[in-house]
C-alpha cells in the first residue's frame, strides 16, 4: 500500500513570487514603480538605477511617481524608519520634487496597516502624496498635478510681424510647443514633437514659397536660417524619441532661437512683402 501524501508534500501549482522587489520604468514625466512585498528592507530593494532616472525626470520640469504595490506591503517598523530617512535625504536639496500616488488595491496584504505608514514617509519628506485603490485614478491625479506651463512658450501680441498668414502660423507653433511641454507620457511627448516638427516644416516651406513669388533679395540667407532651425528641431525630436525631453532645450529653441528669427528675418520679410503688395 502506498503512502498518502501530506499537504506539505504536494508540489506548488503556481510559481513562487518574489518579495523585496522594486522595479522602475520611466514614461514621459512619470516614474512608474512596481513594489512587490513583503519587505524586510525597502531601502536595500531600491535599484541603483534610480539615480539616473531622477536626473532625467528633473530635466523635464514637474514630474510624478506612481508606486503600485503588489502581493504584499507588509514592512517592519525599523525598515519603515529607514525608508522615511532615505526619502528625506533624497529630496532634501532637490527643487524638482515629484507628486506621488501610492496604489494599494483591495487585495494587497497589509493594505490597511501599511498605506498610512508609506503615505506618512512621503509626506514627511515634503512630497505631495495620496493613496489610491486603482491605477487609473492614480494616473489621472498625477497627470493633473504635473501639468506645466512656461511663460517662454506663451505667444505675445508683440511678436506679430504684420503678415496675417505668417502671424497665425507663428501662434500655432507656440501653441504646439506648449502642448509638447504639457505632455506627461512618453507617447504624448513623441506625438506632440511630431506635430510640432511637421508644422514647422510646413510653415518654413510657406515662407520660402512666398520669398520665391516676391523675388525676395535676402531669400538665401533666410533659407539658411530655416535649415538651422530644422536641424535643431530634428535633434531635439530625436532626444524626445529616446525619452530624454529637456525642458530647457524646448524653451531655448522656441523662446530664444525661433523668436529671434521672427523678430529679425521674418520681420524683414513681412516688411518687404507689404511694401511689394502696396506698390
Amino acid at each position: 500500500m502506498g503512502l498518502k501524501k501530506s499537504p506539505s508534500d504536494a508540489l506548488p501549482t503556481t510559481p513562487f513570487k518574489g518579495h523585496d522587489q522594486i522595479e522602475y520604468r520611466v514614461r514621459g514625466r512619470i516614474l512608474h514603480t512596481t513594489a512587490r512585498g513583503p519587505f524586510s528592507n525597502v531601502v536595500e530593494a531600491i535599484p541603483p538605477t534610480i539615480t539616473g532616472f531622477l536626473q532625467k525626470l528633473a530635466q523635464q520640469g514637474r514630474w510624478g511617481q506612481i508606486v503600485n504595490f503588489q502581493q504584499s506591503a507588509l514592512t517592519p517598523p525599523t525598515a519603515m524608519q529607514d525608508f522615511a530617512a532615505y526619502l528625506k535625504a533624497r529630496y532634501e536639496n532637490t527643487e524638482a520634487k515629484p507628486v506621488v500616488a501610492l496604489v494599494f488595491e483591495p487585495g494587497i496584504e497589509g493594505r490597511h496597516l501599511m498605506a498610512p505608514e508609506f503615505l506618512k514617509s512621503y509626506t514627511d519628506a515634503g512630497l505631495k502624496s495620496q493613496v489610491f485603490e486603482d491605477y487609473a485614478t492614480a494616473l489621472h491625479w498625477v497627470e493633473s498635478e504635473i501639468s506645466q506651463f512656461s511663460t517662454r512658450l506663451e505667444w505675445q501680441d508683440s511678436y506679430t510681424i504684420g503678415d496675417p498668414a505668417i502671424d497665425e502660423q507663428h501662434r500655432e507653433l507656440f501653441k504646439r510647443a506648449a502642448y509638447l511641454l504639457a505632455a506627461t507620457s512618453h507617447e504624448g511627448q513623441v506625438i506632440s514633437a511630431m506635430r510640432l516638427f511637421h508644422y514647422m516644416r510646413a510653415h518654413l516651406s510657406h515662407e520660402e514659397e512666398l520669398m520665391r513669388q516676391l523675388g525676395y533679395p535676402d531669400a538665401e540667407t533666410h533659407r539658411l536660417e530655416h535649415q538651422d532651425l530644422m536641424a535643431r528641431l530634428n535633434t531635439m525630436s530625436l532626444k524626445i524619441a529616446n525619452e530624454n525631453l529637456v525642458i530647457a532645450d524646448l524653451e531655448e529653441f522656441i523662446g530664444d532661437r525661433f523668436l529671434k528669427h521672427i523678430e529679425t528675418a521674418d520681420t524683414d520679410l513681412a516688411r518687404f512683402a507689404n511694401a511689394t503688395r502696396s506698390s
